[in-house]
Order: structure tokens, then C-alpha cells, then sequence
């Protein structure tokens, strides 16, 4: 079973959606997929659960304020929401 690769070369496991005009690739590796978008902030109002550092971290900014956001099991921040994640990686389509 073929699967999507990055642009890099290794299986993309990270797909935008919404794609890319003019033939460009959506699909991405763990390690390439663009991260810290602005639709994963939240305010501090909303507090999360967790341990700093390792479930979130504190944004110096966020609309004004102070914000915080969501990390990953490696410390990483998420793609933005238009990003769908599959582990296995993508299957490459039959023509």
C-alpha cells in the first residue's frame, strides 16, 4: 500500500484540507507540518488542565493578553484546525 509523502520525502501523516491551488502538495510529515496557529489560543480566562511545559505553555501575547495553548505528546504546539491527522499516514489513490 503506497502512501502521501511531504515534500521532504517522509510519509505525511498531515493533510490541509482545504489543499493548495495550482497542483501543491497538502500533505506533510510530522516535522514539516507548519505549527502555532492562531485558531488553537486561548485565553486565560479558560484554564487548562495539565502541567505547563508539557500539556501547554503561556502565549507572551494573546489578543492583548496573556494566552495559553495546547502541546502535543513531543512539547509541540498543533497545526492549525484545517490540518486532519492520521497516524497511519494517507493512502495514495488508485488511478
Amino acid at each position: 500500500m503506497n502512501k502521501e509523502l511531504c515534500d521532504c520525502g517522509k510519509v505525511a501523516v498531515w493533510d490541509y484540507m482545504p489543499g493548495y491551488s495550482e497542483g501543491g502538495n497538502s500533505y506533510s510529515c510530522d516535522d514539516c507540518v507548519p505549527r502555532g496557529c492562531s485558531c488553537n489560543w486561548r485565553s486565560e480566562t479558560d484554564l487548562p488542565d495539565g502541567t505547563e511545559g508539557v500539556n501547554y505553555k503561556w502565549l507572551d501575547e494573546y489578543d492583548n493578553s496573556k494566552g495559553w495553548v495546547s502541546l502535543d505528546e513531543n512539547g509541540k504546539e498543533y497545526p492549525c484546525a484545517e490540518y486532519w491527522y492520521s497516524e497511519e499516514g494517507w493512502e495514495v489513490e488508485s488511478e
